[in-house]
């Protein structure tokens, strides 16, 4: 990803905490079929100084198979993001653009086969989105949860590498990124809004 200078992050806490809140991510890998994504919810870990993704996709997605290969593939968080104007510029003689953070996450994604594994990643899919469906989960017969588990393939990405570009208006002047951060929240849209709250915890 092409990342200019002044929209680069370091903060590993930061893009932790970013990553996690961006959740929803898209898994992209290359097999013998050519280029292939799938978005996917992930369960983002901290271990020993090192990042683990996990997630699960369709056993009938064929994009699992590419993993056989070892080859590297690219986890994208990409939100939020927010038209921005010219008219918001002090000068007339300016183009519209778009701001945005994105997160790009490499990794060998590995196969997790056995059902003890299988099942704790389920769980902390749900302890992450809807914990109060845990008791529920526990009553379901075991060959419901086997069905459903066979019908998935879990695996895990040892992060190797990440790239990240917060492209914010950092290199605009503090009123013009005022303008635009107050324009963002004025629109009604949560997104554009969200945007503008990153603009003001990156740009002080």
């Amino acid at each position: 990803m092409y990342v200019p200078k002044h929209n680069q992050l370091e903060d590993r806490a930061a893009l932790l905490a970013y990553m996690r809140a961006y959740s929803f991510a898209a898994l992209a890998s290359a097999g013998p079929a050519g280029l292939m994504a799938t978005h996917l919810p992930f369960v983002i870990e901290e271990q020993d100084g090192g990042i683990t993704l996990l997630a699960h996709m369709a056993k009938a997605n064929p994009q699992w198979r590419d993993f056989a290969a070892a080859a590297e593939a690219l986890v994208i968080f990409m939100q939020p993001h927010a038209y921005v104007s010219p008219r918001l510029y002090d000068s007339r003689q300016n183009v519209p653009t778009w701001n945005y953070v994105a997160v790009h996450a490499y990794g060998r994604p590995a196969l997790i086969e056995e059902r003890a594994a299988k099942i704790e990643l389920q769980r902390k899919l749900i302890r992450q989105h809807d914990a109060g469906y845990l008791a529920q989960m526990a009553e379901l017969p075991e060959s419901y949860i086997d069905a459903k588990l066979a019908a998935i393939v879990s695996f895990s990405l040892a992060v190797t590498r990440i790239e990240a570009r917060y492209k914010l208006s950092q290199d605009k002047n503090p009123a013009e990124r005022e303008r635009i951060a107050r324009e963002l929240e004025a629109g009604g849209d949560s997104v554009a809004a969200e945007t503008a709250r990153l603009m003001r915890e990156h740009n002080r």
